[in-house]
């Protein structure tokens, strides 16, 4: 019996799965196990460990073989939301944490989704989002900035869990403060520009300073997209180490940070964990689109990462395979972890047992709340 056999997962940042009606739809399947633009070619997403490990998992539960018409058959045939129910249940999965800012299309809403899969599911407040939303809605500056206050400052009170950036997308982590005028000239250059996606560096900055006081006194954490991602991201400006200003700026007014995915830097992360109170990490995406590196790259950020600072992700999207894999991988390397510092390192078999349930699901609960 491994340490993590009957440790439930609470997935603290994933996004919802694709319907019924794209239940055989392999393509999906495969595109949701890469980050590569819709260009790039299918037959060779299909040449990777995480394809091949997504059908098997497929063929064990529903009884066929590992190959893709045999596959298709069969999920045609299958009470689809009951497949996914077994593979959520069969990977111990008890609570979903969703980012809203991105929802494939032909998804289940959130209400269904729980209703689907029989755990809880949660809202995260997506920052980028919310301010294009909130730019729509506005005739000025300062009508969006009031507009952008009151919804964060409701997010609690609507039902979210916490809040994301993917300001590494857009313009990098180096985030600076910004004033309210320099703000201001950047809002007026999108508007006169007809712009409807928030670009610009120094107004991104801006929102983020904005919005993480706000998060602070409701108690809401801030997650922040590191590392890997699609070829719209600039990966060196994904490091997390260009965070150091902006956890500068806040690591003594209990702000709670964390660092998702972080590959290829998770050592990086781990280091800001060790360091800097208040600051998670994960190495979500990584499991389980890395595979067969999965369990190296969790042991990686563990170097110095505490274990009350690291939690369980998948950022799974689309197909509920990629779910059970991501669990099977963060099982397999906090078992291999946890043996091995018990064997070789003197820690307790007490202690492992209890940070087996911490990076599990009790950091998420103390985060993200019961």
């Amino acid at each position: 019996m491994g340490w993590m056999d009957a440790v439930p997962l609470w997935d603290h940042h994933c996004h919802a799965l694709l319907r019924e009606e794209e239940r055989d739809n392999l393509e999906a399947l495969a595109r949701c196990l890469t980050e590569a633009p819709l260009d790039y070619p299918l037959r060779d997403i299909k040449k990777t460990v995480v394809y091949q490990e997504a059908l098997a998992v497929a063929a064990q539960e529903l009884g066929t073989q590992p190959e893709e018409e045999p596959l298709r058959r069969a999920l045609r045939a299958a009470d689809y939301r009951a497949y996914c129910r077994r593979l959520f249940q069969n990977a111990g999965y008890g609570r979903l944490y969703i980012d809203t800012g991105y929802t494939p299309e032909q998804a289940w809403s959130l209400t269904e989704l729980q209703e689907v899969l029989g755990i809880s599911v949660y809202p995260i407040l997506r920052l980028e989002t919310t301010a294009e939303w909130c730019f729509r809605q506005s005739g000025s500056f300062e009508e969006w900035r009031t507009l952008f206050i009151q919804q964060v400052s409701q997010a609690r009170q609507s039902g979210y869990r916490g809040a994301k950036s993917i300001v590494a997308y857009r313009s990098g982590l180096h985030i600076m403060p910004v004033d309210e005028g320099t703000a201001s000239r950047r809002w007026e250059e999108m508007r006169q520009l007809g712009q409807q996606r928030l670009q610009q560096a120094e107004l991104l900055n801006y929102l983020v300073h904005l919005a993480t006081p706000l998060l602070i006194q409701q108690q809401l954490p801030l997650q922040f997209h590191t590392g890997y991602g699609d070829p719209d991201t600039d990966l060196l400006q994904g490091n997390p180490l260009l965070l150091r200003v902006y956890l500068e700026t806040y690591a003594q007014q209990d702000h709670r940070v964390v660092l998702l995915h972080t590959y290829p830097y998770q050592r990086e992360a781990g280091y800001l964990t060790s360091v800097y109170r208040g600051v998670y990490a994960d190495v979500s995406l990584a499991l389980p689109l890395a595979a067969s590196g999965a369990v190296r790259i969790l042991h990686e950020l563990l170097e110095l990462a505490p274990l009350s600072r690291v939690l369980f992700a998948s950022d799974s999207h689309s197909r509920p395979e990629s779910y059970a894999l991501a669990g099977q991988f963060f099982r397999e390397g906090m078992d291999q972890f946890l043996s091995r510092v018990v064997g070789a390192h003197q820690v307790r078999a007490s202690v492992a047992a209890d940070w087996a349930e911490a990076v599990s699901f009790r950091n998420a609960e103390a985060l993200y709340g019961t």
